[in-house]
């Protein structure tokens, strides 16, 4: 019986295998150890012979079309380090390879994809492509001459693979795209480039995106090359003649239409969307951006038949990408395109890509978060703000493309729900920067690009609001210029407002011509761009109050902005001529410091406000401008070294009558004056000033307040008092849309109508009883015979059935009359407690102002009745927060010196008893703060006091004890108790 032979079994290099497998290790770190280790101590190519490198070499391909971990990456990097090292070794026997042609032959045997599966030619072909690159990564092909066969060898692998999978054809293009862009073909053959596109014709891919990209960088790097003839008219795929064919080679990127065939060969096509765009668009687009004019034109470009950036954006992007017929796919790479061509697009070019279509499209798709490519054109939006962020000499070139019809929008924020013309401005920071916005938005004004009326008003007003936008973002950041283009702004405000733009040869007459509501509502504006002015402390705002009363009154006929619009007898025309004259003495004393900075600027502030309400026609502003005349006279001012000597009873009165409107610009105004006078406050202006907190929150208060008479007592029509208070909610809703910063508060009293209602049910039962009655009919379940009796109409005749009439007339009537009345005493209620807040802010500043002088004092108990009385949770809530902070101000040395102790311990007594009165826990809080604040006062002044308030304290307490109608708060005791603990 024979004996079997045992096969030998092969070595099996353990530390070769344990290397293969570090190639393909997803730690890019181990990758390369391992590429390292290969090369430099298992293999050395210089001790290794041709068998061995035979061996590595197929198993490096071999390894390239494994889809193992990361084996495709690693294995390629330790194929390009081989064949770079075999460039360095001496020469070796026939199998060592010494051209190009045996590693080619290896790598196409190695990768051939006959008699396989799907899944396997798919590796098969990724390896070939990863093969292919690390070969031209090496650098083997072009060592040296002669190696152009195995070149235009390896182009026919890449290029067939182009041809056979169309997923693989734009990394094939991008492959020899990137070997001739970064220039890794010698310089001093240009074989190897003509040979790159000769194939590429002879493959039918010349026009594609890919032969595209590849003859443009090819003309690039080699200019002195000769181009393939009958391809691109002039041999310039940009040539003007061939934007339409240039337009459907790129639109092939995007889409799976049939691709462009020179040869009439078959080729793979697309089978499905890739969101990223084609390398194609960033390596022609830098070709059409402008350069310098002291570079010349390449050799063989022709600039006059070129086209430029923007004769190929619309045509190639705009009319491809962003077509009413376009795909969302498409439109997607579109917003890619274009958020990639914003970071290079040079300034002047930039606003060539804000396209009709393309802005139409993104205005639609930032309109709501449910359309389908809002987060695309969101990222587009921001991409527009951060190169205006980095570049900002693009500002007012996007602002322009942003709300120039057609393609814009002027009400762009508006349309699309977004903040992003704000933030562009708020991006400029230099003036020229802004005067270039104020002029477009100037000429926007004139040329709204619509005939409509209406739709002229909401395109202004628009601009409008972006003009006090940048008025605002100009106060919170530092500007150059600040002053100058501020000025800019307040002047194209009043040009339109106040004047006859088309009376001017010097200025363009707008287009529709200025409504006077659209003039109204620059008023408003310019009311609310003062107000932001002069809530920034850290400004004179008097400064541009006293420049727009110099650009809206001027003595000579002639204006260069135009006619003024004003239209006022002469007896008017002397008032403002003489505040002018005032307001121009004060503004050239303060620089020669005869008056105090906060007087002077408290003076020309009131006195170019009334100017401004003379040329808005409020009627009562000619009175109050004849008022503030005699007080700020010219010639009483020159003999007095202050002003707020000057008649303090009357400025207070005017201020009360400025705050009892509902303007913000008012309001402000008047607090301003108001801080600057608190010094000459007395007794009688502050009585002036309680006067208003004691009145009632009713009809019959507001009448006594503003002299008027209660028509709803005689049956007079309300009309007018509805259309009032109609047009000052519409200017408060106008004054919020600005952007207001501070908003009228509400009294959820006057919200839930109080007991206004209460009636109601009563009112509408005596109403139908009255029509019943008219017509001879029964209410409800008694009216049994209501069919009998309506048929008597018919033998009615005409002069019964006008009485009939009249009578139903009169009826509704009265009906009207109970309604405007219940209204109006809403509305006066509202009126009233308004009123009440703003004299509650003007003591306000008067006690933080004036804490120390015994004149605040004065306020204490007028403050604690009204918290008890009001019938408004806003008015006792505003009151309690004026004696908190007049005691938070008082402390230290900051406290008033009483002359006489016992006044202060009488207001002490009073104060308690105030205390002892039934009403809100606000009133207790209060009351307790004010009598420890009189406490602390007595104290510093004498610490013996303390034994007298102790008394006074004890006295309360023993009422709170025996007395029922003493309805002291426990909250006053414990309150003073903790005080004591403080004070040992």
């Amino acid at each position: 019986m024979s004996k079997k032979r045992h096969r030998e079994r092969p070595a099996i290099d353990i530390q070769l295998v344990e290397v293969y497998e570090d190639l393909a290790n997803e730690d890019e770190g181990i990758r390369l150890k391992a590429a390292h280790a290969l090369l430099t101590k298992i293999i050395p190519l210089h001790e290794a012979n041709g068998e061995k490198l035979n061996q590595v070499l197929i198993r490096l391909i071999r390894g390239l079309c494994s889809g193992r971990k990361a084996a495709r990456i690693g294995f390629s990097i330790a194929l390009t380090e081989f064949l770079t090292e075999l460039l360095r070794t001496p020469k070796r026997d026939e199998h060592s390879f010494q051209d190009i042609s045996g590693v080619l032959r290896i790598f196409k045997e190695t990768t051939a994809t006959n008699g396989v599966s799907a899944q396997e030619e798919r590796d098969y072909l990724l390896g070939r492509l990863f093969g292919a690159e690390a070969i031209i990564q090496s650098g083997i092909l072009f060592h040296a001459v002669g190696n152009i066969s195995g070149w235009a060898e390896l182009l026919d692998i890449i290029l067939n693979l182009a041809r056979k999978k169309a997923w693989l054809r734009e990394e094939c293009g991008y492959m020899l795209y990137a070997t001739i862009q970064r220039s890794r073909l010698p310089n001093h053959d240009l074989q190897y480039a003509q040979i790159a596109l000769q194939r590429l014709q002879s493959h039918g891919l010349m026009k594609t995106p890919e032969g595209v990209a590849i003859w443009a960088a090819t003309r690039a790097n080699y200019p002195a090359l000769a181009l393939p003839c009958s391809v691109w008219h002039n041999d310039d795929p940009l040539d003007r003649k061939e934007k339409a064919t240039l337009a459907q080679v790129l639109k092939e990127a995007f889409v799976t239409s049939s691709a462009h065939i020179d040869d009439g060969q078959k080729i793979a096509q697309m089978g499905q969307w890739n969101p990223k765009i084609h390398f194609a668009w960033p390596a022609v687009l830098p070709q059409l951006f402008s350069v310098p004019s002291t570079e010349l034109p390449r050799k063989g470009t022709n600039p006059l038949t070129r086209m430029t950036l923007k004769e190929f954006w619309d045509t190639c992007v705009d009319d491809n990408l962003f077509a009413g017929t376009a795909s969302e796919e498409r439109k997607f790479c579109g917003f890619v395109l274009v958020q990639q061509t914003l970071l290079e697009v040079p300034s002047l070019q930039i606003s060539e890509i804000f396209s009709p279509n393309f802005m139409r499209c993104l205005i639609n798709q930032l309109a709501s978060p449910d359309r389908y490519l809002h987060r695309a054109a969101e990222k587009t939006r921001k991409a527009v703000i951060e190169r205006a962020r980095s570049d900002s000499s693009t500002i007012a070139s996007i602002l322009a493309s942003l709300l120039t019809p057609p393609n814009g929008d002027i009400n762009f924020d508006g349309a699309t729900k977004t903040k992003t013309v704000e933030a562009l401005l708020s991006q400029a920071t230099k003036s020229d920067m802004l005067g270039n916005c104020l002029r477009i938005q100037d000429k926007l004004i004139i040329r709204p690009n619509t005939k409509d009326d209406k739709l002229s008003e909401s395109k202004r007003q628009a601009v409008a609001d972006q003009l006090i936008t940048l008025l605002r973002s100009m106060q919170n950041q530092s500007v150059s210029g600040f002053t100058t283009i501020i000025a800019s702004v307040l002047s194209i405000l009043v040009k339109y407002a106040y004047f006859d733009i088309g009376s001017s040869k010097e200025a363009e007459r707008p287009e529709p011509d200025i409504s006077p509501r659209s003039r109204d509502m620059f008023k408003s504006r310019l009311s609310s761009g003062l107000a932001h002015l002069m809530a920034n402390k850290s400004i004179d705002s008097s400064c541009f109050a006293y420049y727009v009363v110099c650009e809206m009154h001027h003595p000579d006929a002639t204006h260069p902005l135009g006619r003024s619009l004003l239209d006022v007898d002469g007896k008017v025309q002397g008032l403002l001529d003489r505040a002018l004259d005032t307001l121009t003495y004060m503004d050239k004393s303060r620089s020669g410091k005869r008056f105090s900075d906060k007087s002077s600027q408290a003076t020309i502030l009131i006195l170019s406000l009334a100017v401004l309400q003379v040329y808005n026609g409020d009627v009562e502003a000619v009175s109050l401008l004849e008022e503030l005349n005699g007080i700020y006279n010219k010639e009483q001012l020159r003999r007095s070294n202050s002003v707020g000597t000057q008649a303090t009873l009357a400025l207070v009165e005017i201020l009360l009558s400025l705050v009892s409107k509902p303007s913000l610009l008012l309001r402000r105004l008047s607090q301003q004056v108001f801080t600057a006078f608190t010094n000459n406050i007395g007794e009688k202006e502050l009585q002036l000033m309680l006067k208003v907190l004691q009145s009632k929150e009713s009809l019959a208060g507001q009448a006594e307040m503003f002299d008027q008479e209660d028509e709803y007592m005689d049956g007079g029509d309300a009309s007018d008092v509805e259309v009032d208070m109609a047009d000052n909610a519409s200017s408060s809703a106008s004054e919020k849309s600005e952007g207001d910063t501070e908003s009228e508060e509400t009294d959820p009293s006057i919200a839930e109508g109080d007991d206004l209602s209460d009636d109601h049910d009563e009112d509408l039962a005596a109403f139908n009883a009255k029509i019943a009655q008219a017509l001879g009919t029964q209410l409800g379940q008694n009216d049994v015979g209501a069919e009998e009796s309506s048929s008597s109409d018919e033998d009615m005749d005409d002069e019964q059935m006008e009485k009939l009439d009249q009578h139903l007339e009169s009826i509704f009537r009265e009906r009207k009359k109970v309604t405007n009345k219940k209204s109006g005493k809403k509305d006066a209620k509202e009126t009233i407690i308004n009123f009440k807040c703003r004299v509650l802010e003007l003591l306000e500043i008067f006690v933080k102002n004036e804490h120390d002088s015994n004149r605040a004092l004065y306020l204490i108990l007028p403050i604690l009745s009204l918290i008890r009385t009001t019938g408004s949770s806003l008015v006792s809530k505003k009151a309690c927060n004026l004696i908190h902070e007049h005691a938070r101000v008082c402390k230290g040395g900051r406290l008033p010196n009483i002359p006489e102790p016992d006044s202060a311990l009488d207001l002490l007594r009073h104060v308690h008893e105030e205390a002892g009165k039934e009403a809100s826990n606000v009133h207790a809080s209060a009351c307790s703060q004010a009598s420890l604040l009189l406490v602390r006062i007595l104290v510093a002044h004498d610490r013996e006091q303390l034994r007298r308030i102790v008394g006074i304290y004890a006295s309360t307490q023993e009422r709170g004890l025996f007395e029922q109608t003493f309805k002291v708060k426990t909250s006053f005791f414990t309150d003073w108790l903790n005080w004591c603990n403080s004070a040992k």
